[in-house]
Order: structure tokens, then sequence, then C-alpha cells
């Protein structure tokens, strides 16, 4: 009997991400967590730090050598040290510091040696998999990474080379998908991000007190959360909050915009133009406890990404729609292909008019669907119905019994 629970046992899960753990929490958290909460071995690392980043925070906060922490759910974490860092100048010693890193990972693990599963979210990681020699591969798509700004021909043979060796390949949305290469379109199984809908809907039913910075903030209030960035519509923005002084933004969300390609200048400018106006109001990142609070205190809540057919974004599956929906508050969104199946409790704006047609409707209470819909959309769309799908595909994979 000992035998057998040995052998049905989950092997260690090494996942590699391009995010420190202690971001803000997105699809990999959120995945990782919950498979480690269900007795799978989880180890997440985001790789070595990097010499030419040695003046950011990360590496400033970094001690000289890497160390392993044990996190919410049981997750191991690599908390990586400023020594041995990449240096792409020089790939011999890329390529010893990735196998450095790989020995350091596997002694955290309580035996080494035994059966592994990479779960790779990102084609940059592709070179590890020759020392952690994984019996399973998994390969993650959240995103169309060659349609991003900083793909390169490098990444292509290493996402041609991973798709080719990869055991399960998960997208998050059709289009990344059908972006694959090689054989990955026919390969690759769809998991949507999904949403703690049940901790949101419980907030928004409950409704604690509107916090202080909010509520200095007059009604109707726009919400925004998330990542402000080059994808924000900033144009259209500015645009409505011209046209309704009296229509109030809210963004909460960490700021990216310090590039210095074309793109990220001209929204920086914008960004910048913004802030000057009285109706917009930028409060910062807030904590996963706090942020169900924020969103159940808008009026309305909005997904304002700038979307073209050959562009990255439009692929995308935003975590924070299923969160949205979960508080019962009208929502309007840009057409990502992945919305488009939500119409009937989404309101859908492209256009600058659109969108302030769609803002003006669900700000007088006739948004797309009702408070009760859009939770109901919103429960059938959760994190743990996400981890189902994905670990009755690792049993599947590593010939393990269901539980």
């Amino acid at each position: 009997m000992a035998d057998d629970s040995r052998r049905n046992a989950p092997p260690p899960i090494l996942a590699f991400a391009p995010h420190p753990w202690d971001n803000h929490w997105l699809s990999r958290q959120q995945l990782l967590t919950r498979l480690a909460q269900r007795g799978w071995p989880v180890l997440y690392s985001y790789g070595p730090l990097h010499w030419w980043k040695r003046g950011t925070p990360v590496w400033q906060k970094a001690a000289l050598l890497g160390r392993v922490e044990r996190r919410e759910g049981g997750v191991l974490v690599d908390c990586p040290g400023r020594f041995p860092a990449l240096w792409p100048r020089w790939p011999a010693w890329d390529r010893r510091v990735i196998a450095l890193t790989v020995a350091r990972l596997l002694r955290a693990l309580p035996d080494p040696n035994a059966p592994r599963i990479a779960m790779l979210f990102h084609p940059m990681f592709e070179p590890y998999l020759e020392w952690l020699r994984p019996e399973r591969t998994l390969y993650h798509v959240y995103d169309v990474y060659r349609l991003m700004d900083d793909w390169s021909p490098d990444k292509s043979v290493m996402e041609e080379r991973l798709v080719a060796r990869a055991d399960l390949i998960t997208a998050s949305s059709p289009g990344m998908a059908r972006a694959l290469p090689g054989q990955g379109p026919q390969k690759a199984r769809l998991l949507p991000n999904g949403a703690d809908a049940r901790r949101f809907a419980q907030v928004a039913a409950s409704l604690p007190p509107c916090p202080a910075d909010l509520a200095n903030i007059p009604s109707p209030r726009i919400g925004y959360v998330g990542n402000i960035n080059s994808k924000v519509d900033l144009e259209m923005i500015d645009r409505v909050a011209e046209h309704h002084p009296g229509w109030h933004w809210v963004f909460l969300g960490p700021v990216y915009m310090n590039g210095d390609r074309e793109r990220e200048v001209t929204a920086r400018m914008r960004w910048e133009r913004l802030q000057q106006r009285p109706n917009i109001h930028f409060l910062g990142l807030k904590s996963r406890e706090e942020t169900p609070v924020y969103v159940a205190h808008m009026t309305v809540n909005v997904i304002c990404y700038k979307i073209a057919a050959d562009d990255w974004v439009v692929h995308g599956y935003p975590t924070k729609l299923h969160e949205y929906l979960a508080t019962g508050q009208p929502v309007v969104a840009a057409p990502q292909e992945a919305i488009l199946a939500f119409g009937d409790v989404v309101t859908i704006a492209a256009t600058h008019e659109e969108w302030e047609a769609a803002l003006a409707k669900a700000i007088a209470g006739n948004g797309a669907g009702t408070p009760a819909t859009r939770r109901e959309r919103a429960l059938a769309n959760t994190w743990d119905s996400r981890v189902d799908l994905l670990e009755g595909w690792l049993m599947e994979l590593t010939g393990r019994a269901c539980r």
C-alpha cells in the first residue's frame, strides 16, 4: 500500500516565468498555488538576475547568493542572488549560470533525483531543459510572445524547440494557440484565465466601507485595475475625460512606461498629460486583499485596451474580466477576442464614440446584463475550475490515478 501511495504521489513541478513571485498576482501564482494546495510539490523561479539590470530595486534587494523560501499554499519560491548573474555578452558564461541555478533549485527538492515536471510560462526558459531533464514538459502560453516588442530570432528558435518537445501545451486564449509555431495549434489545449470570483462576490455582497482614498473621489467612478502601460487606450481616455469632466477615472496598478521605443515614449507622454486632469486619479497598486473592495465601489469597471489585428493585445484574456463581473458592477471592454464571448454581460466598445455611449449607459444603470447574471458568469469561471482541468491533464500526462 505504501509503495502504491508513493507511486501515485504527484511529482514535483519546477515552474519558470519571467516575473518575481511577489509582484502582483497573475495566472502563474493562481495556478501554481492551487496545485500546491492539492499536493503537487511546486518550486517557482524567474531565473537568475541580470547583470545589466543591476540598478533595479530587485537587484538591490537581493542577497549575494540565492535561496528558496516557502510561500502561500506551500509553494517554494526561488529568491535569486546577485551571484552568479546572467551576462548575455558571454553566452558560455550564461550557460554556466543557468546550469548552476538549476542545480541549486534541484537541491531544494526533497529528492533531487526524482522524476519531475518542467512547467515553462515563456520560451526564454527553453534552454533550462538541458539541465532540468524533466520527465514531462508543460508549456503554458499566456500571451502571443512573437508579437511583442522584445521578441527576437533567438526566442523564436527557443519556442519552436519547446513546442516540438512539450508533452502538454496550454494556452489562455484561442488566438494564443493559433499563433504557436509548428504543431503548436494542434497540440494546444485551452486553459482560459479565471478569477477568485467568490471572494469578489462576497466582498460586493457585504460591501465594506469605501477606502478613504477612493471615498474622496466623486461618483460616477470608472475603475481600471491592472498594469498601466502602452496597451491601455490613453488617447480614448483623454478624449472621454475631456468631454465628461464629471466622470472620474480611477487607476489601480503599477505603471510600466520606462522603455525608449516610440510606443512607450508616446504612452508615457499621454499618461503624464492625463494626470493633469482633475478627473483622472491614480491610486497605485493595491494588495489582493484590498482590490475587491475598490472594484465593488466603482460605478463601472473597464478593460480599456487599444486593439489592432496585428498586435498581441487582441489575443489576451484579462484576468480582471471575471473579477469585475463577480462584483455585479457593469463592465465595458475593448473587443479582445476572448471577451467577445461575454457580450451578454460585458458591453463591447471599439471606437471613441462607442466608449462614450457604453459608459453613459453603464453609469445610468443600463450596462450589459444584470448584477445577478454578471456574478453567475464569473462564478462559472473560477481559478479552481481551471485547476480542475489542468490537474486532470497532469494526471493523464504522468499516468497517475485521478483523485
